[in-house]
């Protein structure tokens, strides 16, 4: 059973990146684990981000189904199914200390892949939308993230707010049911996480609330912004606390 605070930080947590999705689409494991790290085991952080993230983009899902391209999300749907036993794998085989650091740097790495490449073509994209659907799958099933990697691809095929957020949704709530369903036959759901994902759930669909009523009034770029700052700070503090208990 974990303690009260754990719950209360875990919630608080959710429902932030709750409001980023409903914001600007992405970002759930971005903004959550390198936060939640500081308090929570790499394994408990990975599986609740992923429970809870089904009810966040099946919101998402609902609002912008008008949107879908069904026909180019198909074949990385497929993919990403694919692609979830190996982040599954990974989860339940990784030393915690080397996923921390893992998380960490991938944190930093797809920022900074979404910070500098806001705008670019994507190269053969009917072997590239699978191929990196495939990636996308096993890197957010195993370490959270995994969002950046998508929303670069869509943004290379032109596509508008509306169109990104919808594609994202579609592939990320079937991935993330595949996710829960190896999670629950490799074991990793333990009563600790299920009490966490049971609380953090309603609290995911405030912020979901939340960011509908306001997001329409709020400066994007400085919200990004903001954002950006907060996943980098913690990314970076994860970083050195797991470096400095390994060498120090």
């Amino acid at each position: 059973m974990p303690d009260i605070l754990h719950i209360v930080v875990t919630s608080l947590v959710l429902m932030g990146a709750a409001f980023v999705i409903g914001a600007i689409g992405f970002g759930f494991g971005l903004t959550t684990s390198p936060i939640l790290l500081l308090v929570l085991d790499p394994q408990t952080v990975v599986v609740v981000i992923n429970a809870v993230a089904i009810i966040a983009f099946s919101l998402v899902l609902v609002e912008t189904r008008e949107h879908l391209r069904n026909r180019e999300l198909a074949p990385m749907a497929v993919a990403a199914v694919l692609g979830t036993p190996i982040g599954v794998f990974a989860l339940s085989t990784l030393d915690a200390s080397v996923l921390r650091i893992a998380i960490g740097a991938l944190v930093l790495v797809l920022t900074a892949m979404v910070v500098f490449n806001a705008e670019w073509k994507v190269p053969y994209p009917r072997i590239s939308g699978p191929a990196l659907g495939f990636i996308s799958s096993a890197s957010t099933t195993g370490l959270a993230i995994g969002g950046p990697i998508l929303v670069l691809f869509f943004l290379g095929r032109r596509m508008d707010r509306q169109n990104v957020r919808a594609s994202m949704a579609f592939f990320f709530t079937i991935m993330y049911v595949t996710a829960a369903i190896g999670y629950a036959i490799q074991g990793l759901f333990t009563s600790e996480r299920l009490v966490l994902i049971v609380a953090a759930a309603p609290m995911v669909a405030i912020g979901y609330w939340i960011a509908m009523k306001l997001t329409g009034r709020m400066n994007e770029g400085v919200f990004r912004a903001a954002v950006i700052g907060v996943v980098v700070i913690s990314s970076i503090a994860v970083i050195v606390r797991e470096l400095w208990a390994t060498f120090v």
